[in-house]
């Protein structure tokens, strides 16, 4: 749309509710506004969260990190995120000042070393015997010293693991050494904590990584998404029911009926179904003729006052009436020959 009448709409207090939405979510739910007044890296519940990036950071609250190993290239609020979810961390730090502040805050199962020769920062990974199974490459920039962190962090990768490496739309001679030694890049663009532009932390997945998930679900809704589930695991309540590929679990009414239609005689079944443990009742109408189920409607993704009486009209109507009542339902899998 161009001219006046573009202008118009673009002018429409509704046209900037999504961006508007937007910006709301950055600056409370992912606390962005809070981060630049107090020029800290925390979250919405004042929690320490690291200087990655937004996406970085969700994904890895969704990681079981409990009795991992961490070595941190660079220190600070990221390193008492690692305190909280893994079981062990190590950090070097090249800035005196800052590594006296953080060191006060660690608890025991977290070391900080000094080193503030850049040329031996790198190596500082080799005063320790054992393999990590994650590597943050973060911390000093001064003459590709995270080039040569990215080298030192390869050799003690445990198998199975990463390397995060922060900043990498700036760090593209890194990104490509850890890249030619056999690990998969996954990178996570957007804003974070404090900055007032986007920018790239890249992942470096071992592959092996067999990192499991916190909970019983992954990907999570991150801050300001709606909790939204279009799948759900088959439901093992009895009676259940298998149909069309699918299974309808707590099956309470499993009603056959046919419909005259101007092919012959069409069978249905009226499915009504309440699989508690997952939080939701169905209704579905299956197409026997066809063998797969035509509709479906949950508490979750469709509503209504009564899942059962939205459907229960079809088993008396006509076919016309049945066909113009799927073909016009939003849950419709398929649309009926009329």
């Amino acid at each position: 749309m161009t001219g006046l009448a573009g202008s118009l709409t673009f002018l429409r207090p509704s046209t900037w509710k999504p961006s508007v939405r937007a910006a709301r979510s950055l600056w409370f739910e992912y606390a962005h506004l809070k981060t630049v007044a107090t020029h800290s890296c925390i979250d919405a519940a004042e929690n320490p969260v690291p200087w990655y990036t937004y996406p970085a950071i969700d994904y890895l609250r969704q990681l079981d990190f409990t009795g991992r190993s961490v070595f941190e290239y660079g220190s600070g609020n990221s390193t008492l995120f690692w305190a909280s979810v893994a079981g062990r961390v190590v950090s070097v730090e090249d800035d005196e000042k800052w590594y006296a502040t953080v060191a006060k805050r660690l608890p025991g199962h977290c070391e900080i070393v000094l080193e503030t020769d850049v040329t031996a920062y790198g190596a500082a990974i080799q005063r320790y015997p054992e393999q990590f199974d994650v590597i943050v490459v973060d911390g000093a920039a001064r003459g590709n010293t995270r080039l040569s962190c990215s080298r030192f962090a390869l050799r003690q990768l445990r198998d199975g693991g990463m390397i995060i490496l922060d900043n990498s739309d700036w760090l593209p001679e890194s990104a490509r050494v850890l890249r030619e030694g056999g690990l998969i890049q996954v990178d996570f663009t957007g804003f974070a904590p404090i900055s007032g532009q986007t920018q790239t932390t890249s992942f470096f997945l071992h592959r092996q990584f067999n990192f499991t998930p916190r909970g019983p679900r992954q990907p999570l809704p991150g801050p300001g998404a709606p909790d939204r589930v279009w799948e759900y695991p088959a439901p093992t309540e009895e009676p259940r029911v298998e149909f069309g590929g699918e299974v309808f679990g707590a099956v309470r009414r499993d009603q056959p009926f046919a419909i005259a239609a101007p092919d012959g005689t069409r069978a249905f079944r009226l499915l009504v179904a309440g699989a508690s443990q997952y939080g939701r009742d169905t209704a579905a109408i299956l197409d026997v003729g066809r063998g797969r189920v035509l509709l479906a409607i949950t508490d979750l993704t469709y509503g209504g006052p009564s899942l059962e009486a939205e459907l229960a009209p079809a088993l008396s109507m006509s076919w016309p009436a049945l066909v113009r009542f799927v073909n016009d339902h939003p849950k419709r899998r398929y649309l009926l020959n009329s």
